[in-house]
């Protein structure tokens, strides 16, 4: 069993006291704009993903990115190489999202500028005299891509950058992979993907269609219980045990492992020791993040009628735009209230993530986690605020944070 090392509510005497926290910590954990401390952290000691592999295509064009903050370009040279760069061509500043791809370069349709997939300015047209000798000494801020696990990763802190990380689904034989977009802060999206005690009840519908499948029998029943937590932390992040009694009297045991800052990996049912699922919740700036759902398995699986889009987001229509939120609070973002007279619990039917996105974006651009009242069931949530405050304060100290790639 995990040792259990963070309690919430009036047991706590961690984070603030109360299991709560302040304003200027929330601050802390949620803006990464600018100098801001924890896009800083992430900056200088994390690979951050910024697309699917797969959609980072030859010929297409240019790819907009925005991480922390900051706007840049990506593209597939010819050569299968990935250039990744500040978006603005350094001549003018007009943006490289409007520019041709020609071989392994991008070429700028302001004044033809080509830059190749190594940052150098390798034609600089409207330079008449040296112009080779003009190109060579052209700063442009380019930076490190690795692809890894079917994802794209960028090193924002330096051209010197460490090795990109190793996951266990880089060896899966199947893997699946989905991207949306959320309007609201990181810490959201990654506070949901380790909080299990909003499973049995946020996504109790879907889980009522997994339980009539035969390798899920009991599962719904077991999820349906509020969880007792235990949590631990570890070299490179935390893990949370969420434990649940089923009715033929053993206990459910979903371990969630969390990976500093981003990644969180959860299991998937009563699936084979190597299968499993992962989600990155990834800052775009301030109010945005990109999520990356993925899915991994040495068995390839079948989508059914029962739980389209569930199994593997290939399954869906559109994976990189899995969520799509239709509308606002006005419109209650798209939810089917007439579905719910029928009996669905929430009035989200397209996908499981709808619901996560859903409820991510109804709590505003930036959640303020001071007027939470916070029980034994956000241990998980408590325990990651605390690894991320005491992570920020580690490298403030000049030392490495759980899991730096440094």
């Amino acid at each position: 069993m995990l040792c259990s090392t963070l309690k919430t509510g009036a047991e706590s005497g961690q984070v603030g006291g109360d299991g709560m926290i302040t304003h200027e910590e929330n601050e802390r954990l949620t803006r990464v704009e600018g100098d801001a401390p924890m896009g800083r952290l992430m900056r200088e000691n994390y690979w951050l993903p910024f697309a699917l592999s797969s959609h980072l295509v030859h010929g297409d064009g240019p790819t907009p990115v925005r991480l922390l903050g900051k706007n840049y370009v990506a593209f597939r040279a010819e050569d299968g190489r990935v250039g990744f760069f500040d978006e603005l061509c350094p001549h003018r500043r007009s943006s490289l999202v409007l520019a041709r791809i020609e071989g392994n370069c991008v070429r700028c349709i302001y004044h033809g500028w080509k830059i190749d997939v190594s940052g150098c300015v390798v034609e600089a047209p409207t330079q008449l005299v040296r112009q080779e000798q003009f190109a060579a000494n052209v700063d442009v801020e380019h930076f490190p891509v690795r692809e890894a696990a079917g994802l794209a990763w960028v090193w924002l802190g330096g051209r010197d950058a460490p090795p990109a990380p190793e996951f266990p689904w880089e060896v899966a034989e199947y893997r699946y992979w989905c991207v949306c977009r959320i309007p609201c802060n990181w810490l959201q999206g990654v506070e949901s993907t380790i909080d299990s005690a909003h499973v049995g009840w946020l996504h109790q519908t879907w889980h009522a269609e997994t339980a009539k499948l035969p390798e899920y029998a009991n599962l719904g029943l077991a999820l349906a219980q509020p969880p007792k937590y235990e949590t631990e932390s570890t070299s490179y992040g935390m893990r949370a045990a969420a434990l649940r009694p089923t009715d033929d009297g053993h206990t459910y045991v979903r371990i969630t492992e969390h990976v500093m800052p981003l990644v969180t990996v959860v299991p998937v049912g009563r699936a084979q020791p190597r299968d499993g699922s992962m989600f990155v919740s990834c800052p775009v700036d301030d109010t945005h993040h990109l999520l990356f759902y993925g899915y991994f398995s040495d068995t390839p699986k079948e989508p059914t009628e029962e739980m389209p889009g569930l199994i593997a987001p290939d399954f869906v229509p559109d994976p990189s735009d899995y969520t799509d939120l239709q509308g606002d609070r006005w419109n209650r973002w798209g939810q089917d209230r007439e579905l719910m007279k029928a009996g669905h619990f929430t009035g989200f039917a397209r996908t499981l993530l709808e619901e996560d996105a859903a409820i991510q974006t109804s709590m505003g651009p930036i959640l303020d986690r001071t007027k939470e009242h916070l029980t034994s069931g956000d241990a998980a949530v408590a325990h990651a605020r605390r690894m991320l405050l005491d992570a920020l304060a580690t490298a403030e100290a000049g030392e490495l944070p759980p899991g730096s790639a440094r």
